[in-house]
This record gives structure tokens, sequence and C-alpha cells, in this order.
């Protein structure tokens, strides 16, 4: 009984969408046209006007539309963008491969009269790329190198659904080609990233996609995709993501699904996530953990932080975590975010902690900034010198004034030497 009522509502649901289509079709130009028989319609037309049960005639309007590239691009800009979207949709599951290629180059000619015009060949385009990469790849290369940098993503998440293989390559590769000389860096890896999500997205093959970024060779790049990855997979929550955690049989995604599953976790219930973090602290990365630092020092968690910090093993992530605390509380609780900073024991980790903090404080005041080193470091402190002496060096051209009236103070404590560089990049300055 359940299976027919479900079967029932789909046939009305399916329904309901092609008759909505067929609104949208022949609420148009192409409605007009097909009205005025006084002045000749074609046979064809005219057919497509006898009376039919609903369904097909939603499906003969939104076919002969697609046959007319002109009016069918007039009907979906001049509709909103959900109906336009809509009407696309219907009319690309209808149209062959010439009459996609022929609305792709309608809609790149209408590109100054709607600028929405790119994005919905760009979707044709990428219907193309499913179909026939090779025909994708030769719409992409009569274009100019803007509208190729604008289109190129479409082919790859095109392409991407039917041969990951051949778009990964393609992806990889095609900026050595003669045609490739709009690809840059940063374009190539745009494309590689467009291909990763549409693998997950809509194969969910997460192994083929290790297998992808294990081969990538830039370590960044490699690294932001796995991340990239890691949030898709637990994107309808930290369950399910513990679920499919658990069916992979290569590790590669452990460590960033942990880390996401974390940072999503400890923005819902710290302290759960903190104990989480504790019981799993081998599977995850010191940036994990400092994400989930993050979110309880945004939340003013400070028990849950402390526990988090003396609970850890792992003298890096410990480290991580106080980094994290002192940057996020170097505005609104100095003296506090100094005390983290001094929990670190490394001295270059620690100056790099002190430096993020004080980018935190930022140029908003000079006293703040200043102030926030006292607060860390000792006045003879062998490692202040080198903080101070950036810091007015940074300043110099923000506040020069504020510098000399410091370093006349006596507060500075540098040596002659760096003091001497300082005044004489003062003099120097626009503002001294």
């Amino acid at each position: 009984m359940k299976l027919a009522a479900k079967i029932v509502l789909s046939i009305f649901a399916l329904g309901a969408v092609w008759l909505y289509a067929a609104y949208l079709v022949m609420d148009t130009p192409w409605r007009d046209r097909a009205t005025r028989t006084a002045e000749g319609k074609s046979e064809e037309l005219a057919e497509a006007e006898k009376p039919v049960d609903l369904l097909e005639e939603a499906r003969r309007g939104v076919v002969l539309a697609a046959f007319d590239e002109q009016h069918f691009t007039d009907s979906i800009l001049g509709r909103d963008d959900f109906e336009g979207g809509l009407l696309l949709a219907e009319g690309l599951r209808e149209m062959s491969s010439d009459q996609l290629e022929r609305h792709f180059v309608e809609l790149m000619a209408r590109d100054l009269e709607d600028r929405r015009s790119l994005d919905y060949a760009g979707r044709v385009l990428r219907e193309i790329a499913s179909r026939e990469p090779e025909l994708g790849v030769g719409l992409l290369g009569a274009l100019t190198p803007a509208e190729k940098v604008e289109m190129a993503s479409f082919v790859v998440e095109g392409w991407t659904g039917e041969d990951p293989e051949a778009a990964f390559g393609w992806a990889r590769s095609a900026w050595l080609g003669p045609d490739g000389g709009f690809i840059d860096r940063d374009l190539q890896n745009r494309l590689t990233a467009v291909a990763v999500d549409t693998l997950v997205l809509e194969q969910e093959d997460y192994a083929k996609a290790a297998t992808f970024l294990q081969e990538l060779v830039d370590p960044q790049l490699r690294a932001e995709l796995t991340g990239l990855v890691a949030q898709r997979i637990v994107g309808d929550g930290p369950e399910r993501a513990l679920d499919r955690l658990a069916m992979m049989e290569d590790g590669f995604f452990d460590s960033p699904i942990l880390d996401a599953v974390a940072e999503q976790w400890a923005a819902r219930d710290g302290e759960g996530a903190a104990s989480w973090v504790l019981a799993n602290e081998g599977d995850m990365s010191d940036l994990g953990v400092r994400n989930v630092a993050r979110e309880l020092t945004l939340a003013s968690q400070e028990a849950a932080l402390g526990d988090l910090y003396e609970g850890l093993v792992s003298v890096s992530k410990r480290y991580s975590v106080a980094a994290e605390a002192a940057r996020l509380m170097a505005r609104r609780d100095p003296a506090g975010s100094a005390d983290w900073a001094r929990a670190i024991g490394e001295p270059i980790a620690r100056r790099e902690a002190v430096f993020n903090a004080l980018a935190e404080i930022g140029y908003e005041s000079f006293s703040s900034s200043v102030d926030y080193i006292d607060y860390v470091y000792e006045a003879a402190d062998a490692e202040r010198m080198p903080v101070v002496f950036t810091t007015l060096k940074d300043w110099l051209s923000v506040d020069g004034e504020a510098v000399a009236g410091y370093l006349g103070s006596g507060r500075a404590n540098l040596s002659a030497d760096l003091s001497d560089e300082l005044l004489e990049a003062l003099v120097a300055s626009p503002n001294g």
C-alpha cells in the first residue's frame, strides 16, 4: 500500500514539473508566435497544439522550444533565475548535441544583453561535455581567452561525471596544448578542484578522489583539496561522516575527516568535542586541533579550552591550542592572550604566535600593539627585541610620530644599532 502511494505521488510530482515547464515555455514569445495562425504556422507546430494529455503537452512544448534557439533563449532570459533555470534544465534533457551546440552559441552571443546568459551557456556546455567531451573542448577552444577562463570549469564538471580519469588528465595537462595559453596555475588548480568536487558530490567515489589527490605533486593544493573533500563528507552531519569513514578501506582521508568532524562538533558542543579530540588525538592533525581551539575560544568556553590543552599529549598540538587562543583573545583580553602565548615553550613558535596576535590587534592603536608586547615579554628578555623592532618598523608608515615618541621614551629597550636603523628609516619615510 505504501509503495503504491509513493508511485502515485511520484507520477503526480513528475507531471507537475512537466506542466510547469510547459507553462514557462508557452508563456513566451514562442507562444505568441504559435497563436498567430493567420500568419501561417508550420505543420509541425500546429500538430503540437492538438489536444493531448498534460504531460505530453509539456514535453512537446519543451522540445519545440528547443528547436528554436533564439526564442528559447528569449524564454529563459525573460524569466527570473529560478524559472529560467528550470526551463533550461528541462530543455537540456530533450536536446540533441547539435541543438545544444546551437543554444550554446546563441547564449554566448547574449552576454552583453544579460550577464546570466554566460551562466546558462556554461550549463549547456557542461551538458555537452558530459555527452561529447571532445565537442565541449572544441567549443571552449573557439572562445576568447576571457571566455575560456569563465567556461573551462563547466567542461571539467560535465566531463568528470562521465570519465573522471580523462577529465583529471585534461585539467592537469591542457595548459601544455596549443589552445591552453589561457590556463595559468590558479585556473589549473581551480579546474582540479572542480573535478574533485564533482567526483565527491555527484558520484561519492571517495576512493577514486583519494587516488587522484595522492597523485598531485603540489603539497599545498593536495592539502587544500583533501580538506575540501573532508568538508563535503561531513556536510550532512558528523555522525554520517564517521559511518562513511568506517567503510573506507583507504586511510587517506582519516585525519582530515576527523579534523572536520571535530570542528563541526565543537561549533555545536565544545566540551563534548574537546573530550572526543582527546580520545582520538593520534588520528588528528595539529590544524584540526587548532580549529577546535578556535571554536572553543570564540564561544568563550575557557574551561573546555583549558581541559583540551592540558589533556593533549603532543607538544605541537598543545602549542597549536595556545597559539590560537592567544590570537583570538589578543584584542578583547590582551593579558589572557599573553598568558597563552607564554605557555608556548619553544621560542620560534612563541614568536610566531605573538606576531599572529599582533596582526589580530592590527593598526587601530599603536599603544595596544606595544603594550601587548610588554604583556608577553619582560623588558630584558632577549626574545623581546626582534619583536619590538619588527613591530615598530611596520608602524613607521602608519604613525611615524608614535614610533619616534616610543623610541624617545626609552620603553623600546632596543640596541643602539636597531634604534638608529629605525630613526634613519623614519627620516627617509614620507611621514618622517
